[in-house]
């Protein structure tokens, strides 16, 4: 019997959930409450520093109250073919801007940068589609339910929200939004084991309908620290099954590497390779992330 990616995650939860391992930061997880946009977290009781890149998954930490993060690619390509078209995408810089509101709480705005799409028929290499220009904003919110100042589970909901400020050719002009579930398992010898549900509602490609799509991830990452206690290296698995007949299934197969320069500073790359035929076939990128 074929188990759905969200099956296989729930599963994973429940297995990793089954164990409980004895570590130093499940005791009880400091007050910090007080502390507000308008009355920062001191320095000395900010958590670590946790990007979200520069894997697809989301993590369930929130920015310290009253302190600002970017995130940011410096440089992102993908290829896709499929049905007999070829398609070369870049972009320049797509800054993600967190804030954090309350302790559990932070407010995040995605603008895409300068993009180019260009897209070639496989036989006669006619260009039949192109765009270029700044891509479409998002606005999200994470709230942090659970372990956000330590344990080893953590929990987070993260609704969002697409404005449709891309320029021609680039974005599909009309209003979306989702939410998701991220969610972090810390596991024995320093692995820690990320898992996703996400349920979007997006506009149809042919018609003004809707349709509904639901995004599963699972993603393992642990230090790589017989080259530095520094550097940390990613694997993850990317689903996304849609309710629109001609929305074919993505399935990646995802390889990062993030490199902390200094306590609040990580430099990453990653690569993503297609699993099917509708995926892009190869996402190279590189960014940077840092907290202020």
């Amino acid at each position: 019997m074929r188990r759905s990616p969200l099956r296989i995650g729930v599963l994973l939860l429940m297995a990793s959930s089954a164990t409980k391992y004895v570590r130093a930061d499940d005791a009880s997880p400091p007050d910090k409450s007080m502390y507000s946009l308008f009355n920062p977290t001191p320095n000395d009781a900010m958590r670590a520093f946790e990007p979200e890149r520069p894997s697809k998954i989301l993590n369930p930490f929130t920015v310290d109250a009253g302190h600002f993060q970017i995130e940011s690619d410096f440089y992102n390509s993908i290829h896709t073919n499929y049905s007999g078209a070829g398609t070369q995408f870049f972009e320049v810089a797509d800054p993600t801007f967190k804030l954090g509101l309350t302790n559990s709480i932070d407010f995040e705005l995605v603008l895409n940068g300068y993009q180019n799409s260009a897209t070639h028929d496989d036989q006669t290499g006619a260009l039949t589609a192109n765009g270029h220009g700044f891509g479409d904003a998002f606005f999200k919110a994470k709230f942090n339910l659970v372990g956000n100042d330590g344990g080893t589970f953590a929990m987070a909901l993260v609704p969002w929200v697409k404005a449709p400020s891309a320029a021609p050719g680039l974005g599909n002009g009309v209003v979306e939004g989702g939410i998701a579930l991220p969610m972090q398992i810390n596991l024995p010898a320093d692995f820690a084991l990320g898992l996703q549900t996400e349920y979007d509602v997006l506009k149809d490609a042919n018609d003004s309908r809707r349709y509904s799509n639901l995004i599963n991830i699972a993603n393992l990452s642990h230090p790589v620290s017989f080259i530095s206690k520094d550097l940390t290296a990613s694997i993850e698995f990317y689903s996304a099954l849609a309710t629109d007949a001609y929305t074919p299934p993505v399935y990646t197969l995802d390889l990062g590497l993030a490199y902390m320069v200094v306590p609040n500073v990580q430099l990453d790359a990653g690569a993503n390779f297609g699993l099917t035929k509708a995926s892009p076939n190869l996402n190279l990128y590189t960014g940077v992330s840092a907290r202020f």
